[in-house]
Protein backbone atom coordinates (compact mmCIF):
# COMPACT_ATOMS: atom_id res chain seq x y z
CA UNK A 1 0.00 0.00 0.00
CA UNK A 2 0.83 3.19 -0.80
CA UNK A 3 2.48 5.69 1.67
CA UNK A 4 0.75 8.93 0.35
CA UNK A 5 -2.95 6.85 0.45
CA UNK A 6 -3.63 8.29 3.50
CA UNK A 7 -2.83 11.70 5.08
CA UNK A 8 -1.55 12.22 8.92
CA UNK A 9 -3.46 11.03 11.70
CA UNK A 10 -5.32 8.49 9.67
CA UNK A 11 -6.21 5.11 11.41
CA UNK A 12 -5.02 2.83 8.58
CA UNK A 13 -5.67 -0.51 10.82
CA UNK A 14 -9.64 0.02 9.89
CA UNK A 15 -8.64 0.01 6.04
CA UNK A 16 -5.88 -2.70 6.25
CA UNK A 17 -8.31 -5.36 8.40
CA UNK A 18 -10.68 -4.46 5.70
CA UNK A 19 -8.38 -5.47 2.98
CA UNK A 20 -7.19 -8.51 5.01
CA UNK A 21 -11.03 -9.56 5.10
CA UNK A 22 -11.64 -9.26 1.22
CA UNK A 23 -8.59 -10.99 1.08
CA UNK A 24 -9.19 -14.51 3.19
CA UNK A 25 -12.89 -14.06 2.21
CA UNK A 26 -11.79 -14.05 -1.87
CA UNK A 27 -9.40 -17.18 -0.66
CA UNK A 28 -12.07 -18.39 1.11
CA UNK A 29 -14.17 -19.01 -1.91
CA UNK A 30 -11.99 -20.48 -4.32
CA UNK A 31 -11.05 -23.20 -2.06
CA UNK A 32 -14.35 -23.46 0.40
CA UNK A 33 -17.71 -24.36 -1.03
CA UNK A 34 -20.47 -21.39 0.22
CA UNK A 35 -23.42 -23.32 2.38
CA UNK A 36 -25.58 -22.13 -0.88
CA UNK A 37 -23.30 -24.58 -3.08
CA UNK A 38 -23.07 -27.67 -0.68
CA UNK A 39 -26.94 -27.42 -0.32
CA UNK A 40 -27.04 -26.99 -4.09
CA UNK A 41 -24.74 -30.47 -4.34
CA UNK A 42 -26.57 -32.41 -1.45
CA UNK A 43 -30.21 -31.29 -3.24
CA UNK A 44 -28.29 -32.60 -6.82
CA UNK A 45 -27.47 -36.18 -5.22
CA UNK A 46 -30.80 -35.97 -3.88
CA UNK A 47 -32.44 -35.29 -7.24
CA UNK A 48 -30.20 -38.17 -8.93
CA UNK A 49 -30.99 -40.73 -6.34
CA UNK A 50 -34.28 -40.23 -6.24
CA UNK A 51 -34.34 -40.36 -10.43
CA UNK A 52 -32.91 -43.43 -10.34
CA UNK A 53 -34.95 -44.76 -7.51
CA UNK A 54 -37.94 -43.69 -9.69
CA UNK A 55 -37.27 -45.35 -12.59
CA UNK A 56 -37.16 -48.81 -10.57
CA UNK A 57 -39.86 -48.08 -7.99
CA UNK A 58 -42.43 -46.75 -11.14
CA UNK A 59 -41.29 -49.88 -13.06
CA UNK A 60 -42.07 -52.39 -10.28
CA UNK A 61 -45.37 -50.11 -9.00
CA UNK A 62 -46.13 -50.76 -12.84
CA UNK A 63 -45.45 -54.54 -12.64
CA UNK A 64 -47.09 -55.27 -9.67
CA UNK A 65 -50.05 -53.34 -10.23
CA UNK A 66 -50.98 -56.88 -12.58
CA UNK A 67 -49.22 -59.26 -11.02
CA UNK A 68 -51.43 -58.61 -7.69
CA UNK A 69 -54.41 -59.57 -9.47
CA UNK A 70 -53.15 -62.83 -10.72
CA UNK A 71 -53.86 -64.59 -7.30
CA UNK A 72 -56.35 -62.51 -6.31
CA UNK A 73 -58.42 -62.77 -10.06
CA UNK A 74 -62.02 -63.75 -8.49
CA UNK A 75 -61.08 -60.66 -5.54
CA UNK A 76 -61.05 -56.99 -7.54
CA UNK A 77 -63.63 -55.54 -5.61
CA UNK A 78 -61.98 -56.69 -2.27
CA UNK A 79 -58.84 -56.16 -3.96
CA UNK A 80 -59.71 -52.22 -4.91
CA UNK A 81 -61.43 -51.05 -1.01
CA UNK A 82 -57.86 -52.54 0.52
CA UNK A 83 -55.13 -51.15 -1.30
CA UNK A 84 -57.58 -47.91 -0.90
CA UNK A 85 -58.14 -48.18 2.46
CA UNK A 86 -54.89 -48.95 3.58
CA UNK A 87 -53.57 -45.13 2.78
CA UNK A 88 -55.94 -43.75 5.31
CA UNK A 89 -54.76 -44.74 8.14
CA UNK A 90 -50.82 -44.48 6.42
CA UNK A 91 -51.85 -40.83 5.96
CA UNK A 92 -53.58 -40.26 9.26
CA UNK A 93 -51.26 -41.47 11.17
CA UNK A 94 -49.40 -38.37 10.28
CA UNK A 95 -52.55 -35.88 9.87
CA UNK A 96 -53.85 -36.47 13.30
CA UNK A 97 -50.14 -35.68 15.50
CA UNK A 98 -49.83 -32.92 13.08
CA UNK A 99 -53.18 -31.55 14.29
CA UNK A 100 -52.73 -31.80 17.88
CA UNK A 101 -49.72 -30.29 17.70
CA UNK A 102 -50.85 -27.07 15.62
CA UNK A 103 -48.82 -27.64 12.69
CA UNK A 104 -51.11 -27.41 10.12
CA UNK A 105 -52.00 -24.07 8.69
CA UNK A 106 -55.31 -22.30 9.16
CA UNK A 107 -55.48 -22.53 5.40
CA UNK A 108 -55.34 -25.81 4.79
CA UNK A 109 -58.30 -26.62 7.47
CA UNK A 110 -60.10 -24.24 5.91
CA UNK A 111 -60.44 -26.03 2.62
CA UNK A 112 -64.19 -27.41 2.14
CA UNK A 113 -64.71 -30.91 2.93
CA UNK A 114 -66.55 -30.70 -0.46
CA UNK A 115 -63.53 -30.53 -2.49
CA UNK A 116 -62.40 -33.46 -1.29
CA UNK A 117 -65.60 -35.41 -1.68
CA UNK A 118 -65.35 -34.19 -5.31
CA UNK A 119 -61.82 -35.69 -5.32
CA UNK A 120 -62.19 -38.86 -4.00
CA UNK A 121 -65.32 -39.57 -5.78
CA UNK A 122 -62.97 -39.28 -9.62
CA UNK A 123 -60.62 -40.93 -7.72
CA UNK A 124 -63.00 -44.10 -6.75
CA UNK A 125 -64.34 -44.00 -9.83
CA UNK A 126 -61.01 -44.58 -11.74
CA UNK A 127 -59.48 -46.68 -9.20
CA UNK A 128 -62.37 -48.90 -9.50
CA UNK A 129 -62.43 -49.02 -13.69
CA UNK A 130 -58.59 -49.65 -13.32
CA UNK A 131 -58.49 -52.52 -11.16
CA UNK A 132 -61.34 -54.37 -12.57
CA UNK A 133 -59.47 -53.93 -16.62
CA UNK A 134 -56.30 -54.70 -15.21
CA UNK A 135 -57.64 -57.87 -13.36
CA UNK A 136 -59.79 -58.96 -16.65
CA UNK A 137 -57.35 -57.86 -19.35
CA UNK A 138 -54.65 -61.03 -19.30
CA UNK A 139 -51.93 -59.26 -20.93
CA UNK A 140 -49.28 -56.96 -18.54
CA UNK A 141 -48.02 -55.21 -21.85
CA UNK A 142 -51.31 -54.16 -22.95
CA UNK A 143 -52.18 -53.01 -20.13
CA UNK A 144 -49.06 -50.38 -19.68
CA UNK A 145 -49.66 -49.42 -23.20
CA UNK A 146 -53.32 -48.90 -22.67
CA UNK A 147 -52.62 -46.11 -19.65
CA UNK A 148 -51.20 -44.00 -22.10
CA UNK A 149 -54.36 -42.41 -23.52
CA UNK A 150 -54.53 -40.12 -20.35
CA UNK A 151 -52.03 -38.07 -22.51
CA UNK A 152 -54.68 -37.36 -25.33
CA UNK A 153 -57.63 -37.33 -22.91
CA UNK A 154 -56.27 -34.93 -20.64
CA UNK A 155 -55.56 -32.49 -23.51
CA UNK A 156 -59.22 -32.80 -24.32
CA UNK A 157 -60.42 -32.18 -20.63
CA UNK A 158 -58.09 -29.88 -19.87
CA UNK A 159 -58.74 -27.64 -23.34
CA UNK A 160 -62.36 -27.76 -22.16
CA UNK A 161 -62.01 -26.46 -18.88
CA UNK A 162 -59.02 -24.68 -18.57
CA UNK A 163 -58.92 -23.52 -21.81
CA UNK A 164 -55.16 -24.81 -22.09
CA UNK A 165 -53.61 -24.35 -24.96
CA UNK A 166 -51.06 -26.92 -26.57
CA UNK A 167 -48.51 -26.82 -28.97
CA UNK A 168 -48.62 -28.47 -32.87
CA UNK A 169 -45.95 -30.65 -31.14
CA UNK A 170 -47.61 -31.65 -28.39
CA UNK A 171 -51.22 -32.71 -30.28
CA UNK A 172 -48.62 -34.66 -32.90
CA UNK A 173 -47.40 -36.50 -29.60
CA UNK A 174 -50.86 -37.55 -28.46
CA UNK A 175 -51.50 -38.11 -31.98
CA UNK A 176 -48.96 -40.61 -32.25
CA UNK A 177 -49.60 -41.84 -29.05
CA UNK A 178 -53.51 -43.03 -29.66
CA UNK A 179 -51.66 -44.69 -33.24
CA UNK A 180 -49.52 -46.54 -30.79
CA UNK A 181 -52.15 -47.60 -28.95
CA UNK A 182 -53.86 -49.09 -31.97
CA UNK A 183 -51.08 -50.80 -33.37
CA UNK A 184 -51.04 -53.05 -30.25
CA UNK A 185 -54.65 -53.32 -29.69
CA UNK A 186 -55.86 -53.64 -33.20
CA UNK A 187 -54.85 -57.17 -33.91
CA UNK A 188 -55.58 -58.46 -30.05
CA UNK A 189 -59.04 -57.76 -31.13
CA UNK A 190 -59.09 -60.58 -33.32
CA UNK A 191 -60.76 -64.42 -32.07
CA UNK A 192 -58.47 -66.11 -29.45
CA UNK A 193 -56.64 -62.00 -28.70
CA UNK A 194 -53.17 -63.70 -29.55
CA UNK A 195 -52.86 -61.27 -32.75
CA UNK A 196 -50.03 -60.89 -34.98
CA UNK A 197 -50.83 -63.63 -37.51
CA UNK A 198 -49.92 -66.11 -34.10
CA UNK A 199 -47.15 -64.63 -33.44
CA UNK A 200 -47.66 -65.06 -30.00
CA UNK A 201 -50.35 -66.98 -27.89
CA UNK A 202 -53.75 -66.32 -27.05
CA UNK A 203 -54.26 -63.78 -23.78
CA UNK A 204 -55.17 -66.59 -21.87
CA UNK A 205 -57.96 -67.05 -24.40
CA UNK A 206 -59.65 -64.22 -24.26
CA UNK A 207 -61.77 -63.43 -26.96
CA UNK A 208 -61.32 -60.18 -29.24
CA UNK A 209 -65.17 -58.73 -27.77
CA UNK A 210 -63.87 -59.25 -24.13
CA UNK A 211 -60.42 -57.77 -25.08
CA UNK A 212 -62.16 -54.49 -26.47
CA UNK A 213 -64.49 -54.41 -23.80
CA UNK A 214 -62.01 -54.30 -20.91
CA UNK A 215 -59.48 -52.30 -22.86
CA UNK A 216 -61.77 -49.57 -23.61
CA UNK A 217 -63.00 -49.32 -19.25
CA UNK A 218 -58.92 -49.36 -18.64
CA UNK A 219 -59.03 -46.45 -21.41
CA UNK A 220 -62.19 -44.46 -20.24
CA UNK A 221 -60.89 -44.74 -16.37
CA UNK A 222 -58.30 -42.00 -17.40
CA UNK A 223 -61.64 -39.88 -18.06
CA UNK A 224 -62.59 -39.76 -14.37
CA UNK A 225 -58.44 -39.48 -13.37
CA UNK A 226 -57.80 -36.72 -15.79
CA UNK A 227 -60.74 -34.66 -14.16
CA UNK A 228 -59.54 -35.37 -10.07
CA UNK A 229 -56.36 -33.71 -11.43
CA UNK A 230 -58.33 -31.25 -13.23
CA UNK A 231 -60.25 -30.40 -10.53
CA UNK A 232 -57.13 -30.21 -7.92
CA UNK A 233 -55.65 -27.70 -10.11
CA UNK A 234 -58.49 -25.14 -10.48
CA UNK A 235 -59.89 -25.97 -6.26
CA UNK A 236 -56.40 -25.95 -4.83
CA UNK A 237 -53.78 -23.61 -6.83
CA UNK A 238 -53.63 -21.02 -4.53
CA UNK A 239 -53.51 -23.16 -1.27
CA UNK A 240 -50.13 -24.48 0.15
CA UNK A 241 -51.25 -28.17 1.09
CA UNK A 242 -49.31 -30.68 3.03
CA UNK A 243 -49.43 -33.55 0.49
CA UNK A 244 -49.64 -36.12 3.01
CA UNK A 245 -53.00 -34.24 4.49
CA UNK A 246 -54.43 -33.67 0.91
CA UNK A 247 -54.04 -37.50 0.36
CA UNK A 248 -55.60 -38.67 3.55
CA UNK A 249 -58.58 -36.83 2.88
CA UNK A 250 -58.73 -37.70 -0.48
CA UNK A 251 -58.25 -41.63 0.43
CA UNK A 252 -60.93 -41.43 3.02
CA UNK A 253 -63.76 -40.19 0.87
CA UNK A 254 -62.56 -42.70 -2.18
CA UNK A 255 -63.02 -45.80 0.04
CA UNK A 256 -66.25 -44.60 1.31
CA UNK A 257 -67.40 -43.78 -2.78
CA UNK A 258 -65.60 -47.72 -3.47
CA UNK A 259 -68.11 -49.05 -0.64
CA UNK A 260 -70.67 -47.92 -2.17
CA UNK A 261 -70.16 -48.78 -5.89
CA UNK A 262 -69.96 -52.61 -4.77
CA UNK A 263 -73.84 -52.83 -6.33
CA UNK A 264 -72.91 -51.37 -9.95
CA UNK A 265 -69.76 -53.41 -9.78
CA UNK A 266 -70.81 -56.34 -8.93
CA UNK A 267 -73.03 -56.11 -11.96
CA UNK A 268 -70.37 -55.36 -14.46
CA UNK A 269 -68.64 -58.81 -13.28
CA UNK A 270 -71.64 -60.73 -13.20
CA UNK A 271 -71.63 -61.53 -9.67
CA UNK A 272 -75.31 -61.36 -7.55
CA UNK A 273 -74.75 -58.48 -5.22
CA UNK A 274 -76.12 -60.50 -3.00
CA UNK A 275 -72.75 -62.18 -2.61
CA UNK A 276 -70.59 -59.15 -2.27
CA UNK A 277 -70.13 -59.15 1.82
CA UNK A 278 -69.10 -63.57 1.15
CA UNK A 279 -67.22 -61.92 -1.59
CA UNK A 280 -64.97 -59.59 0.37
CA UNK A 281 -64.69 -62.30 2.73
CA UNK A 282 -63.17 -64.55 0.55
CA UNK A 283 -60.70 -62.09 -1.02
CA UNK A 284 -59.62 -61.39 2.64
CA UNK A 285 -58.73 -64.85 3.24
CA UNK A 286 -57.07 -65.09 -0.07
CA UNK A 287 -55.44 -62.17 0.89
CA UNK A 288 -54.32 -63.59 3.70
CA UNK A 289 -53.02 -67.37 2.17
CA UNK A 290 -56.11 -69.08 1.98
CA UNK A 291 -58.15 -70.82 -1.14
CA UNK A 292 -61.81 -70.80 -0.45
CA UNK A 293 -62.75 -71.66 -4.34
CA UNK A 294 -61.73 -74.97 -5.22
CA UNK A 295 -62.95 -77.61 -7.38
CA UNK A 296 -64.93 -76.06 -9.81
CA UNK A 297 -65.48 -77.45 -13.39
CA UNK A 298 -63.01 -74.99 -14.93
CA UNK A 299 -59.37 -75.35 -12.83
CA UNK A 300 -58.72 -72.04 -14.20
CA UNK A 301 -61.54 -70.43 -12.15
CA UNK A 302 -60.25 -71.86 -8.79
CA UNK A 303 -58.68 -69.94 -6.05
CA UNK A 304 -54.39 -70.00 -6.20
CA UNK A 305 -53.97 -67.70 -3.25
CA UNK A 306 -50.52 -68.71 -2.01
CA UNK A 307 -48.21 -65.74 -3.72
CA UNK A 308 -50.98 -63.00 -3.17
CA UNK A 309 -49.83 -61.84 0.47
CA UNK A 310 -46.50 -61.50 -0.95
CA UNK A 311 -47.66 -60.11 -4.45
CA UNK A 312 -50.24 -57.73 -2.96
CA UNK A 313 -48.34 -55.97 -0.08
CA UNK A 314 -45.47 -55.74 -2.20
CA UNK A 315 -47.59 -53.49 -4.24
CA UNK A 316 -48.55 -51.46 -1.59
CA UNK A 317 -44.85 -50.80 -0.94
CA UNK A 318 -44.30 -49.87 -3.94
CA UNK A 319 -47.03 -47.89 -4.26
CA UNK A 320 -46.53 -45.95 -1.44
CA UNK A 321 -42.63 -45.40 -2.36
CA UNK A 322 -43.93 -43.98 -5.72
CA UNK A 323 -46.19 -41.71 -4.69
CA UNK A 324 -43.15 -40.08 -2.08
CA UNK A 325 -40.62 -40.45 -4.57
CA UNK A 326 -42.80 -38.20 -6.95
CA UNK A 327 -43.13 -35.45 -4.68
CA UNK A 328 -39.14 -35.34 -3.79
CA UNK A 329 -38.60 -35.07 -7.49
CA UNK A 330 -41.07 -32.38 -8.26
CA UNK A 331 -39.74 -30.46 -5.25
CA UNK A 332 -36.10 -31.24 -5.83
CA UNK A 333 -35.85 -31.03 -9.27
CA UNK A 334 -38.66 -30.44 -12.40
CA UNK A 335 -41.98 -32.06 -14.03
CA UNK A 336 -39.98 -33.07 -16.69
CA UNK A 337 -37.48 -34.87 -14.84
CA UNK A 338 -40.41 -37.08 -13.52
CA UNK A 339 -41.70 -37.19 -16.89
CA UNK A 340 -38.57 -38.53 -18.19
CA UNK A 341 -38.58 -41.31 -15.16
CA UNK A 342 -41.86 -42.34 -16.41
CA UNK A 343 -41.32 -42.88 -19.97
CA UNK A 344 -38.35 -44.61 -19.73
CA UNK A 345 -40.61 -47.35 -17.13
CA UNK A 346 -42.64 -47.65 -20.44
CA UNK A 347 -40.39 -50.12 -22.58
CA UNK A 348 -39.25 -52.09 -19.70
CA UNK A 349 -42.27 -52.80 -18.27
CA UNK A 350 -42.89 -54.05 -21.60
CA UNK A 351 -39.88 -56.19 -21.58
CA UNK A 352 -40.29 -57.09 -18.19
CA UNK A 353 -43.58 -58.70 -18.82
CA UNK A 354 -42.07 -60.60 -22.20
CA UNK A 355 -40.19 -62.49 -19.48
CA UNK A 356 -41.43 -66.01 -19.57
CA UNK A 357 -41.78 -66.64 -15.70
CA UNK A 358 -43.59 -63.16 -15.16
CA UNK A 359 -46.83 -63.39 -14.09
CA UNK A 360 -49.55 -62.13 -17.27
CA UNK A 361 -46.47 -62.10 -19.16
CA UNK A 362 -46.91 -62.55 -22.92
CA UNK A 363 -43.93 -62.97 -25.62
CA UNK A 364 -43.38 -59.78 -27.52
CA UNK A 365 -45.37 -59.61 -31.08
CA UNK A 366 -43.88 -57.31 -34.42
CA UNK A 367 -47.38 -55.18 -33.62
CA UNK A 368 -46.07 -54.99 -30.18
CA UNK A 369 -42.54 -53.39 -31.24
CA UNK A 370 -44.09 -51.47 -33.46
CA UNK A 371 -46.88 -49.96 -31.29
CA UNK A 372 -44.25 -49.44 -28.08
CA UNK A 373 -41.50 -47.77 -30.71
CA UNK A 374 -44.85 -45.46 -31.95
CA UNK A 375 -45.82 -44.97 -28.64
CA UNK A 376 -42.27 -44.07 -27.19
CA UNK A 377 -41.73 -41.40 -30.30
CA UNK A 378 -45.40 -39.62 -29.46
CA UNK A 379 -44.53 -40.16 -25.74
CA UNK A 380 -40.64 -37.92 -26.26
CA UNK A 381 -42.65 -35.36 -29.11
CA UNK A 382 -45.19 -34.59 -26.18
CA UNK A 383 -43.24 -34.38 -23.35
CA UNK A 384 -39.98 -33.07 -24.39
CA UNK A 385 -40.19 -31.49 -27.81
CA UNK A 386 -42.98 -29.18 -26.77
CA UNK A 387 -41.36 -25.92 -27.60
CA UNK A 388 -40.06 -26.90 -30.55
CA UNK A 389 -41.53 -25.10 -33.86
CA UNK A 390 -43.60 -27.23 -36.09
Amino acid sequence: MKADKFSPGDDVTEPLLKQLDIDIWQNHEKHCPTITERNEKKDSKLLILSFVAMVFVGLGNKVMQKVQTEPMKNYPYFLNIYTTFIFIPASFVYIIPMIMLGKLSEERKEVPQFKYLVMGFLDGFASTMQIFAVTKIASGSLLILLSQAAIPISMLISRLLLKASYTRMQYLGALLVMCGIGIVLGPRLTEGGGGGGGDGPPSAGQGGGEVALWSAVMILSCVPMTLSSVFKEMALNDIDLDPMYLNGYIALYQFVFCLLAAAPAAVAVGLPVADVPSNCWDGLLCYLGRNSIVGGADPAGDDDCGAAPAYVNLYLAFNIVYNILMILILKYGSANLLFLALTVTVPMGNLAFAIPWMPGSRPLTVFDGAGLAVIMLGLVVYRFLAGVSA
